[in-house]
């Protein structure tokens, strides 16, 4: 009761906008023409969620990835694109609770699984302020009543940045990245990230949590780029 009358009263005084124009926007995240804007992730691969006519695109019938599937919340471009820049770019990570809880709506966790979230290196926690794939999962166990496993998973180096490298030098970057803790054995994850590119950085998270004795790895991102 308490928690709902704080929040009514944020909205008062700090009215609910926009993660993408900025506009007031009720219910978040995203206002009326905003949300008329997001498109929705067309059918592909049924492993990496690639969109394409293949039911199982080439790199994944090559090298089948330690995941089970992606699901995604919208396709990237738009309105989803901007609300995404905002979060990890605009120093704004309030945005990651109504993101977090609309992912929840578009994207369903498999039944009993818990929440983990893809590690941000640490020099670039460090100068963000914040991990905004953390936050992300926060909100979205939250928002689907699932339970959150933190230090589950983490890197094991700083890596480059993965903005204009090609698929080659992604899976290059981020190999051998990270390490799961032993409590990831013998269960069903939900590995978080803002968006699925390539699927490098999110096939080296999944190995590294199959390695720990994961039962299953479902990914979970806000957007899926083509």
């Amino acid at each position: 009761m308490l928690r709902r009358t704080l929040a009514a009263l944020l909205d008062l005084v700090y009215p609910p906008r926009c993660a993408a124009c900025g506009a007031p926007a009720a219910p978040e995240p995203f206002c009326e023409i905003c949300a008329g804007a997001v498109e929705p992730v067309p059918p592909g691969c049924s492993r990496c969620g690639l969109p394409g006519p293949d039911p199982v695109c080439g790199a994944c019938l090559a090298e089948p990835p330690a995941f089970v599937s992606v699901r995604a919340g919208a396709l990237f471009g738009g309105p989803v694109a901007d609300a995404v820049h905002a979060l990890k770019y605009a120093n704004r990570p309030a945005l990651a609770r109504p993101l977090g809880s609309w992912l929840a709506s578009r994207a369903r966790l498999p039944d009993g699984a818990a929440v983990v979230a893809v590690p941000l290196s640490r020099g670039r926690r460090v100068a963000r302020g914040y991990d905004q794939a953390a936050l992300l999962a926060d909100a979205l166990a939250r928002a689907a009543g699932a339970p959150r496993l933190r230090a589950a998973l983490r890197r094991t180096r700083e890596t480059p940045p993965q903005v204009g490298r090609t698929r080659g030098e992604r899976a290059r970057n981020v190999q051998g990245a990270f390490v799961a803790a032993p409590s990831a054995r013998d269960r069903d994850l939900v590995l978080v990230d803002d968006v699925v590119t390539t699927g490098a950085t999110v096939r080296a998270a999944a190995e590294a949590l199959a390695r720990a004795g994961a039962r299953s790895v479902t990914v979970v991102a806000l957007a899926r780029a083509e």
